[in-house]
């Protein structure tokens, strides 16, 4: 598939799939795949939720922005958000002018049935993850939503089945625009 976009963004709430389902889009595009916490995590030498710990989440929020500017003003790259990544007007900025944006959508129950194993998620204690997720959607749905270009209902879908979709909605907006 051709495709006039300079970037693929994959955005979402934590559990959306964006890091599984991004490598497997930039698999089958032949694109490079950037997991944004996966490039700070490497480039800080520590996790996530330590640099939210020893850091905070200002100082890890203006990391996350720093990196993003910078690769998505580059070209080629299918890139794995941080589910905070909409927060700050300058990445919603980037995500518009600088490629597509995919938004991958999926219920709190999903979600939290899709991390519950998980201990890399800073912003939920385990206690009280579906209340927090529901929060958390309602306080970030109108930028998740105002930055999409493309939304995707994961919730009964496996990975391939949103890759598939994606690739299809991405055939679709080449051909109609």
């Amino acid at each position: 598939m051709s495709n006039k976009y300079k970037n693929i963004f994959l955005i979402g709430m934590m559990g959306c799939w964006k890091s599984t389902v991004g490598r497997k889009l930039a698999k089958s595009l032949s694109w490079e795949f950037i997991d944004t916490d996966d490039e700070i995590e490497e480039a800080t030498e520590q996790s996530i939720v330590d640099i939210f710990y020893q850091r905070g989440e200002a100082r890890f929020r203006e990391m996350e922005k720093a990196y993003f500017l910078e690769k998505s003003a580059q070209s080629g790259y299918v890139i794995s958000t941080g589910g905070g990544i909409i927060l700050a007007e300058e990445n919603r900025n980037s995500l518009k002018n600088n490629g597509i944006t995919i938004l991958l959508k999926a219920s709190p129950e999903t979600l939290s049935n899709r991390i519950k194993n998980s201990d890399v998620r800073p912003l939920l204690n385990e206690a009280d993850d579906l209340n927090q997720l529901s929060n958390i959607w309602q306080e970030r749905k109108e930028f998740y939503e105002e930055s999409a270009d493309v939304i995707i209902q994961t919730d009964r879908l496996n990975p391939a089945q949103v890759v598939d979709l994606i690739i299809k909605k991405l055939e679709e907006k080449n051909a109609n625009d």
